[in-house]
């Protein structure tokens, strides 16, 4: 791992404020010095064509960053010219700074800059108002050679404009998505109408329509009754149940757009790049290369995301390649579970590679290394090492063993290679730059002697290659065009670039990005770890953790964790996202996506004193308000029914719209609202326990409207849930303390076991399972036809597989609990009716069954229901 940043250090500090006087905001300024490439860039600029004593706004200094990063390549002249445009205010943005860059670059060397054209590239005096984009927009459209045909054609159109020769491009950006969405809106109807349309493409069958006899018997059950008036729900709750859309506005524009074309990445010789085309053919290759040495976190959606989901982008291929060089760490459930985790979010391997693949072909690069006098062998303990590296305050000094014979060390490598030497002996440090302002360039450690058996290559390596050697030699390997990480990993493109040119190999470009944090959590494999060891929560699984597994179990779909990775957007600026954003996110995906179902968590019995006992009317009650296609559930109206405890009131008031002695209340979709007329207290707790009321006469002209309706369930027909669990935050300090052990909140999981639903929930759920199933074995046996396979080793009962199972849990249930929250089904539950061998098995409540429900997240303050 880079060496912990500081900005309270007297020297970073310093670069800190430098930048900030400039212009820059203080936390830019920050993340800017935390990469010694960048903040060397701007300052040298700075430096050139002193801009140290000048002060800018904010946006001019950004400007300037952006011509430090885009305009290397430049000579001095066409770089002045272009700062000066910055300067007089006629280049503003980042993005009029690229157009600038690109032509300067294009025009003709020694020819002057035609002025002109100059600010017709960079769209320098172009200042277009909200007003005119309508009339510019469909102007735009015009000259397309087809027009938009869907809202599915908001992306494409979107990212075109940003690319085109339109002085739309340098319109505000947000100012232009309304304009198209107006203008969408006018053309295609609502986005809700799309949602609709999409989810009767989902639904996979035509409307089913009920049979007329259905409604007007009032002896057909209700399991029944919602299992023939449900056949055209979307059931699953989450429009594709196992393929979520995977956005691309991040591909099309920002940070990501601007990486190279395929072959654009330097290299020391002419023959690396020829090779390196005629092996891609042109095509992208990114790698997700995570350490198979715990369950990967709400971090990786992000890394996951950008890897995959670049190369989807531009028709390319990624690699799944497990970086196993660490023994003592990894274990086989970590590898499938990374696996299903990549496929659970909707990307598919290319290829499944493996880092030990290539400890032959990485110990002779290695030997390379040493004869071309570019390694040596040290027997430095570790406090030795670091003090000669500057005891992490700077001015290394060269090992006594750097200059070391080739012979020796060649030697002695072989010794190392052959077991002779116990681990922490004896090393195998790179011979780089001690004059480098860079620690990465330092003398790292490429390899290291280890004793434990590795789980593909047994005993066969008692030395193993360290990350900074493995990785991007593996990059060059697998010829990859784009290597994506994290901006801890910034000072380490030095060394990266440094070893592919130093054994003379072709050399992919790393590009760096923010990690994506979350507030009032920490997402750190250790420590997680100590709280599952000592039981203060379940397993990595448990729904109040961040780890994708435990978001997978809590019913988050895959789609919304995409889905935030896109509104956050990705830049190279270090943030911290608060918990209450991502639940937004989430919350906003259900909404247009979960059916809804009547749901009571604190029931109390009513009873309705004037109709007979087998009062029993039915009711068709829609899965969303908004979106038709979802279908319809019917349920009974019956003599008695539930309500919520939180529904009735004791006491009256006039702010209150709900039940109380006296008060008229609606229920959702009945045929007329009821009226209190009394009620039952348990003697001994003081808990009502039944609530009695008259059925109004909807037809009467006096009858009474009630101000308010609140769900119910009919008491014959409920389906009892053995468990409805709410989960809070885990600790009660944000952020958690060091101490964070003693910090957990023994409140953290509350459990409600007297819920009910209504009998529909047992048709949605095994709709959900039966569509999430299909669309599994459909999507698996695509990807293994597409896929290049994976490397092989016989008898390795780690290696992971690709299963349509693996997409499909108890959690594809999910809905939203009418005025409740969004709930998925837990993994400990017993459903029969779902069981993959009885296709044919009636979607209802069997003997043994058990529901588990976990809330995903609230609904939006409803303050109605406060009232």
């Amino acid at each position: 791992m880079p060496p912990k940043f500081d900005p309270k250090d007297p020297a970073t500090a310093t670069l800190i404020a430098r930048f900030t006087n400039l212009g820059l905001a203080p936390p830019t300024a920050t993340e800017l010095v935390r990469q010694p490439k960048a903040y060397a860039a701007l300052g040298g600029l700075m430096d050139e064509y002193d801009l140290n004593d000048k002060s800018f706004d904010e946006r001019t200094a950004g400007a300037l960053v952006k011509l430090s990063g885009v305009g290397a390549k430049l000579g001095p002249g066409e770089k002045g010219y272009i700062i000066k445009r910055i300067e007089d205010g006629a280049i503003k943005s980042p993005d009029q700074v690229a157009a600038a860059v690109k032509f300067v670059e294009g025009n003709p060397a020694g020819t002057p800059i035609n002025e002109e054209a100059f600010d017709k590239a960079a769209g320098v005096g172009i200042n277009i108002t909200a007003e005119q984009i309508p009339e510019l927009l469909k102007s735009y459209i015009a000259s397309l050679p087809s027009p938009p045909e869907s809202w599915s054609s908001l992306g494409p159109l979107l990212g075109g404009i940003r690319n085109s020769i339109s002085d739309l491009k340098w319109a505000n950006a947000a100012d232009v998505k309304t304009s198209v969405e107006t203008l969408f809106t006018e053309l295609f109807g609502t986005k809700e109408a799309a949602a609709a349309a999409r989810a009767a493409a989902q639904a996979n069958a035509p409307k089913a329509k009920k049979d007329s006899n259905s409604k007007s018997s009032a002896a057909t059950s209700s399991n029944a009754n919602a299992e023939s008036s449900s056949s055209s729900a979307v059931a699953s709750g989450s429009g594709s149940a196992t393929g979520p859309v995977i956005p691309t506005n991040i591909f099309r524009e920002g940070f990501l757009s601007e990486f190279h074309k395929v072959g654009e990445n330097p290299q020391v010789e002419p023959r690396l790049k020829e090779q390196h085309l005629a092996w891609t053919k042109g095509l992208v290759h990114t790698r997700f290369p995570p350490e198979p040495n715990g369950f990967l976190h709400i971090g990786h959606v992000k890394a996951i995301m950008v890897d995959f989901g670049y190369a989807k982008f531009h028709g390319g291929r990624t690699y799944l390649r497990y970086d196993d060089t660490n023994p003592e760490a990894e274990e086989g459930r970590f590898f499938q579970s990374i696996l299903e985790t990549v496929r659970w979010l909707g990307f598919e391997p290319w290829k499944i590679t493996y880092s030990s693949d290539n400890f032959d072909k990485l110990y002779e690069l290695a030997v390379e290394l040493i004869r071309r006098g570019k390694a040596y062998v040290c027997t430095c303990d570790a406090e030795k090492i670091k003090e000669d590296r500057g005891g992490g305050h700077g001015n290394p000094v060269p090992c006594v063993h750097r200059e070391t014979p080739i012979e020796e060390s060649l030697r002695e490598f072989e010794r190392m290679k052959n077991g002779e030497y116990k681990e922490r002996e004896i090393c195998l440090r790179m011979k780089m730059d001690l004059s480098s302002g860079n620690p990465y360039m330092w003398d790292t450690v490429a390899y290291r002697v280890k004793l434990a058996p590795h789980h593909r290559t047994g005993d066969k390596w008692k030395i193993y290659p360290t990350y900074d050697f493995t990785h991007c030699l593996c990059d060059s390997f697998e010829n990859i065009t784009h290597s994506l990480c994290t901006t801890e990993f910034v000072p380490a493109r030095e060394s990266y670039e440094w070893l592919c040119d130093a054994l003379t190999v072709y050399k992919p470009r790393q590009y760096e990005f923010a990690r994506l944090n979350l507030q009032g959590t920490f997402l750190s494999k250790r420590k997680i770890a100590r709280l599952v060891q000592n039981g203060l929560v379940k397993d990595w699984d448990d729904p109040r953790l961040y780890t994708i597994i435990a978001l997978r179990r809590r019913g988050i779909p895959p789609g919304a964790l995409l889905a935030f990775v896109s509104e956050l957007g990705v830049t190279t600026l270090k943030s911290t996202t608060e918990i209450q954003k991502f639940e937004s996110v989430v919350r906003r995906y259900l909404e247009d996506s979960a059916p809804r179902l009547m749901m009571v968590l604190n029931p109390i019995k009513v009873v309705i004193e004037n109709v007979p006992d087998d009062y029993r009317v039915p009711v068709e009650v829609p899965l969303h308000p908004k979106i038709p296609a979802m279908g319809t559930v019917e349920t009974s109206f019956t003599k008695e029914l539930f309500i919520d405890a939180d529904d009735f009131r004791e006491v009256d008031s006039p702010d209150y719209f709900r039940l109380a002695p006296g008060k008229t209340v609606g229920l959702f979709k009945a045929p007329a609202p009821v009226t209190c007329v009394s009620y039952t207290k348990d003697p001994s707790s003081g808990r009502i326990t039944e609530i009695r009321c008259v059925l109004e006469d909807a037809t009467a002209s006096k009858a009474k409207k009630p101000k308010a309706y609140i769900q119910w369930v009919n008491a014959p027909d409920a389906i009892k849930i053995d468990e409805v669990r709410y989960f809070h935050p885990l600790f009660k300090s944000d952020p958690p303390p060091s101490d964070f052990e003693s910090d957990v909140d023994p409140d953290s999981l509350q459990v409600f076991t007297d819920a009910v639903i209504e009998p529909a929930f047992y048709f949605l759920a095994k709709k959900a399972i039966d569509d999430a199933r299909k669309e599994s074995e459909e999507r698996t046996k695509k990807a293994i036809a597409e896929s290049a396979g994976a490397t092989h080793v016989e008898g390795d009962k780690d290696e992971p597989v690709v299963d349509a199972d693996q997409l499909v849990g108890m959690e594809n249930v999910r809905f939203q609990g009418m005025r409740l929250a969004y709930f998925a089904v837990d993994r400990e539950s017993k459903i029969a009716c779902l069981d993959k061998t009885r296709k044919d098995a009636k979607p209802a409540r069997e003997a043994g069954d058990k529901i588990i429900l976990n809330r995903i997240v609230s609904l939006k303050e409803d303050v109605g229901k406060k009232a």
